[in-house]
């Protein structure tokens, strides 16, 4: 992904994979929800591992928590899946089934009790989401019975920001500023550029820049418009002030260009080992069933990609896993 072809997608990622932030999101929009999570116990659950495994696995945000239940004192872990669309994807139901079936196998790969799934798609379209929500979409009572326990069945929660008023986003703002401004734009982001002004006037004059530059950015990449935008914030900080941040922003962004160029050889090399590694234990349990966590975590460890070419080609031809294990000295 890049941040030039899919800015939508940065940006929600950017803001939904802070804990803080689906914890805000779930305690506004979905209480029900919230109130059984165990406070403390929401993480943020890295789905890129999945993504290299999988190759049409791209799922955009995962946490892993305790969930309450009914039972005195029984807790069990769930996962929250976040599934973002800035357009209306037929595949949606699909998507999530497949997601499910994932996460389903990695709990089958760690020997443990399959996780309850509670799947949120996030959207924030031009048009009315038309996509089904329950399959299947025909009642129960038009099912013969002998069939319906074989059915695929999925509901999933459906959040429109379309639905939720400007104002109830400006006046709650203190609740979770980051969270509530970002919703705000992104709400509006398909719209003429001057309704992004009222929300600009409360984190511009707030002067609230630990965020404010992402949310620029942000509208700069969609719009496409830098030269309104910045007329927009001169409007309401004042030719002076406007200067003054508009320097702050583009010296952010050549930092950040810098950085991305430097980081991307990095990230390559990086890659590289992380595929190896995995490469390697995906071998080992393939031929072995169950590989100890130390010797993975050995594995992973090994940060010269030579040496993690030597023992690919190894993993497959010991007879044993102890022998593999002595070649890792």
């Amino acid at each position: 992904m890049t941040i030039e072809n899919q800015p939508h997608d940065w940006f929600f990622k950017m803001i939904f994979s802070l804990e803080k932030n689906i914890e805000s999101f779930l305690k506004l929009f979905f209480p029900d929800i919230y109130k059984n999570i165990v406070l403390g116990s929401l993480k943020f659950y890295n789905t890129e591992k999945l993504s290299k495994k999988y190759k049409k696995f791209y799922l955009d945000i995962a946490f892993d928590c305790k969930f309450k239940t009914q039972k005195k004192d029984l807790e069990v872990q769930i996962y929250i899946v976040f599934e973002h669309k800035s357009y209306i994807d037929r595949h949606t139901p699909s998507q999530i089934l497949y997601y499910k079936a994932v996460l389903a196998e990695e709990d089958e790969k760690n020997n443990r009790l399959y996780k309850p799934v509670i799947p949120i798609v996030f959207y924030h379209g031009g048009r009315k989401w038309q996509i089904p929500t329950d399959i299947p979409e025909i009642g129960e009572e038009d099912l013969e019975s002998s069939l319906r326990k074989y059915m695929n069945t999925l509901s999933y929660i459906l959040f429109d920001v379309s639905k939720i008023e400007d104002d109830y986003l400006l006046k709650n703002l203190y609740l979770n500023a980051y969270l509530m401004s970002s919703l705000y734009v992104m709400k509006n982001i398909f719209e003429d550029i001057k309704r992004l002004k009222p929300i600009f006037e409360k984190i511009l004059l707030g002067e609230i820049e630990d965020y404010v530059y992402i949310i620029l950015d942000y509208a700069v990449l969609v719009k496409k418009d830098i030269e309104n935008i910045e007329q927009l914030i001169e409007e309401i900080t004042g030719e002076e002030k406007m200067m003054t941040l508009t320097e702050k922003w583009k010296r952010r962004l050549e930092r950040f260009q810098q950085g991305l160029e430097q980081g991307l050889q990095q990230g390559l090399e990086k890659g590289k080992l992380l595929d190896a590694q995995e490469s390697i234990i995906e071998i080992l349990e393939e031929r072995f069933t169950i590989v100890p966590e130390n010797i993975k975590e050995r594995i992973k460890s090994i940060d010269k990609i030579e040496k993690l070419k030597e023992l690919r080609r190894k993993s497959i031809k010991v007879d044993s896993l102890e022998e593999f294990i002595k070649l890792l000295g």
